[in-house]
């Protein structure tokens, strides 16, 4: 692409700096090029002789040279046959400001052409296997809002990946095993025995599950025609396997399927318990040396039992204070029983040993306080951990709290968000902001067809772009295709900065991906976009795309194209559709 073009010129100026001797011999940093912050001032801006000044005097304890000299003498040693530079100025201290040649970007812009689908994507992460865990909502109870926008962060990053060239497996993490379960196990025994009539009835427990959707569950059971004349204790776990798998195929799986969220696999923490992997892991640990018997104090804010031993046991914990924690973390409770953070430690070794080197969490806000001693433990294991912590999500409708769910007791659920306001603006509504930051999220402005609804305000302009492209070809029989003489007609500035956008595009997705922040890409169709409308409102009576030039009509025609193409490809990293046909789009002057 046109940086790497220019990086090279860059380069080869300063192996003649050096064989001239205004710098050492040997390696050197590479170039690097960044966008001034003032337009004006070129297309990409180098510091190379600051940087080079300082290597220069540790390679010959000499004083640092005059950075701006040292520019004067990279800028007199640029050789560009190619004609890749258009001018070069030196600014400030000495940096270089760099103006690329019209004909660069025209050349450039034929990649979309070439691409197509595939414009944006790159073998950068060496099909290194990365497992990317998201969601990981307890099988407990229709998903919530927040699972949702931690199931489309994940998804994106997960998008953005396999954009770059990892091999990249999903999962979700089923907990079905705990204390949390068996609440679900005895809250459907207490609906069934309500629901039959026949036996003596169960009460619910206070922390019990309370939703209506308890009641499925229940009545799902009793197809089954279990014996209800057994106890509870008899009915726990065959009950506690048929409620979390219910809930998992009927309220969990559509939900994300309805969401166009899928994984490679399911995996239930009760296997981790079935097959020893606690104490496979545990012994992993403490051959790495970070394990100790140690009595630990009581959680801050509470007194030990005076009911307790005189002298409390020695747990057995990771020492996750050499890595940074506020105390260490025990693997066993008193009673013997694994804590979550060793059923955490097992889960995780697991993914490293089934070959996952990379790999990457998406949690809710709530479990920010756990990501130090995770690290801690997933490093001592030979992984590598990266956490995503997603905010909450405040749900509004006309500016006003979005009342809550009946069935699910005491949140709204993700297939009510979903109902109002559609897969593809809950997708786009969840990516407005960081992972890190809270969220506004109004379901009747996500509903309405008007351009201040973000995502309609891209679609809409996807299928201005469709709309146009159709005119010309049902009235001219004009299709877009890549020329490069052609595309010399393309001398407006708005036409350059919309080619230099859309050649943006392959180094936006490979950030996004590196620093797994998803909502980068939302910000760019944003920024695209608008540039896009107020171009084609600026010129629409002067300067139409379909004119009476031909060269011109064929060159504009090409750049809606690959915007066009730019604008599906960003909206498929997200998830969302990119509409061929929209009735505002059909009304524009070239598209009617």
């Amino acid at each position: 692409m046109v940086k790497e073009e220019v990086a090279r010129v860059l380069e080869r100026a300063l192996d003649r700096c050096a064989r001239d001797g205004l710098l050492p011999a040997g390696e050197r940093p590479p170039v690097q090029l960044d966008a001034p912050r003032n337009p004006a001032h070129g297309d990409f801006a180098s510091n190379a002789a600051m940087v080079l000044q300082k290597q220069h005097a540790q390679a010959t304890g000499a004083a640092k040279p005059n950075p701006r000299a040292l520019a004067q003498a990279i800028v007199e040693r640029i050789e560009d046959p190619d004609r890749i530079l258009e001018k070069v100025e030196i600014a400030g201290p000495g940096f270089l400001n760099l103006k690329i040649s019209p004909v660069v970007w025209h050349r450039a812009v034929g990649a979309v052409w070439q691409e197509r689908d595939r414009f944006g994507r790159s073998a950068a992460g060496g099909r290194r296997k990365t497992m990317v865990e998201f969601v990981s909502a307890n099988p407990t109870g229709p998903m919530h809002v927040g699972h949702g926008r931690g199931a489309v962060i994940g998804d994106t990053v997960a998008h953005l990946l396999d954009w770059v060239g990892y091999d990249v497996f999903r999962e979700f993490y089923a907990n079905d095993a705990g204390g949390q379960v068996f609440r679900l196990a005895h809250a459907v025994y207490a609906r069934a025995t309500e629901l039959d009539g026949n036996v003596p009835l169960e009460p619910l427990d206070p922390d019990d599950y309370q939703g209506e959707y308890v009641k499925d569950v229940a009545r799902a059971w009793l197809a089954t025609r279990p014996d209800l004349r057994k106890p509870f204790s008899e009915l726990r776990e065959p009950l506690r396997q048929f409620a979390t798998g219910w809930i998992l195929d009927h309220l969990i799986k559509p939900d994300l399927e309805l969401f166009g969220i899928r994984f490679d696999r399911f995996f239930s923490e009760k296997t981790l318990h079935d097959k020893d992997a606690i104490p496979h892991a545990v012994e992993v640990l403490r051959s790495k040396g970070v394990l100790a018997e140690e009595v630990l104090p009581p959680p801050q804010g509470t007194e030990r039992d005076p009911d307790e031993e005189a002298t409390p046991k020695p747990l057995l914990v990771m020492k996750t204070t050499r890595f940074g924690d506020d105390r260490d973390r025990p693997i066993y409770k008193t009673t013997g029983e694994p804590t979550y953070f060793a059923a955490d430690l097992a889960y995780h070794f697991d993914k490293l040993e089934r070959g996952y080197r990379r790999l990457i969490d998406v949690w809710g806000a709530d479990h920010g306080g756990y990501l130090t001693r995770m690290k801690a433990a997933v490093g001592a294991m030979g992984g590598e951990l990266e956490v995503i912590i997603v905010q909450l999500v405040n749900l509004l409708k006309e500016g006003k709290p979005f009342k809550m769910s009946k069935r699910a007791a005491n949140f709204v659920t993700l297939r009510e968000v979903l109902e109002e306001a559609g897969a593809d603006a809950t997708r786009f509504f969840f990516l407005l902001r960081r992972a890190d930051m809270a969220l506004d999220f109004d379901v009747a402005l996500a509903r309405k067809n008007t351009l201040d609804n973000p995502v309609f305000y891209v679609q809409y302009g996807h299928a201005r772009c469709a709309a146009i492209l159709r005119k010309a070809q049902e009235e001219r029989a004009v299709s877009p295709t890549y020329d490069l003489d052609t595309l010399s007609a393309l001398k407006l500035p708005e036409e350059m900065d919309l080619i230099k956008r859309v050649l943006h595009f392959p180094d936006l997705v490979a950030a996004a991906a590196q620093s797994l922040e998803p909502h980068r890409i939302v910000f760019y169709l944003q920024e695209t976009i608008a540039a896009f409308h107020a171009y084609y409102t600026k010129y629409k009576k002067t300067e139409r795309v379909i004119s009476d030039d031909a060269r011109k009509t064929a060159a504009r025609l090409y750049l809606v194209w690959a915007i066009k193409q730019t604008l599906r490809n960003a909206l498929a990293l997200l998830g969302v559709s990119a509409p061929e046909r929209m009735e505002e789009a059909e009304k524009e002057p070239d598209a009617v």
